[in-house]
């Protein structure tokens, strides 16, 4: 049985976590685990958590630590989490939530406060980059979501379309197909979105026009200090909970 860990802080924010962990545990046929590490006090965190009718653990001791080890037992598959914002504004993702992507090989799906998960996932758009360690790190969520049997858009953007053909109208289709067999295993309900132009601003248009309710992204696990500026993105930016990849 597969565990999915929904870490909760002492506020409000902890309810769509709750919910957003039970979807996805739903989904992978698993079970839902709440973890409080105690900073400011536990009432809200245990009212939100009864109400979820979800089991909760308190932890002493250093968030990004306890977390850590959370994720690293052997049946655990995802974190989720919250991010603290104001609702309706800009919403940064946090330096936990990036900091527990930096320190793990599995999932870290970032809710925001005001998010509304569903009470069951149907919808997964996952934004892939063509290289193939990026590409890699997005086929566990593609199987993932696969195996769940909900439907996948994998948005792909790039500045160009490259000619496989010496006929036009056959090229996007072309480097469609060349891209799914290389990047992306079977999945009877996938779709694949060729995009040109700027990465995040195309991955955003596509979040409004498909209306998932969960958004993929790579995060690359590196000490550059410029990396995953589009992840940060599309975090930022997100009207939906965003699951991180990593990505090594």
């Amino acid at each position: 049985m597969t565990r999915i860990i929904a870490a909760i802080d002492n506020s409000a924010a902890a309810r769509p976590v709750l919910t957003m962990a039970e979807a996805i545990a739903r989904a992978l046929a698993g079970t839902r685990d709440a973890v409080h590490v105690i900073e400011d006090g536990d009432e809200t965190a245990r009212a939100c958590a009864e109400a979820a009718g979800a089991p909760m653990r308190v932890l002493p001791g250093d968030p990004l630590e306890q977390l850590t080890l959370a994720l690293a037992e052997a049946d655990v598959v995802a974190l989720v989490l919250g991010v603290r914002g104001r609702p309706g504004g800009p919403r940064p993702a946090g330096h936990l939530a990036l900091a527990l992507a930096d320190t793990t090989d599995k999932p870290v799906v970032v809710v925001q406060p005001d998010a509304r998960p569903p009470a069951r996932l149907h919808r997964v758009l996952v934004a892939m980059e063509g290289s193939p360690g990026k590409a890699r790190a997005l086929k566990r969520t593609i199987q993932l979501s696969a195996d769940a049997g909900l439907e996948i858009v994998v948005v792909h953007v790039d500045e160009e379309i490259p000619s496989f053909t010496d006929q036009v109208q056959h090229e996007t289709g072309a480097y469609a197909r060349e891209f799914l067999s290389r990047h992306v295993m079977d999945a009877p309900r996938m779709r694949l979105e060729l995009r040109i132009g700027v990465p995040a601003a195309q991955v955003l248009d596509a979040i409004e026009e498909f209306h998932p309710d969960l958004v993929g992204v790579g995060w690359p696990q590196s000490d550059d200090p410029s990396r995953g500026a589009v992840a940060r993105e599309i975090l930022d930016r997100s009207p939906v909970p965003v699951l991180l990849a990593p990505v090594n």
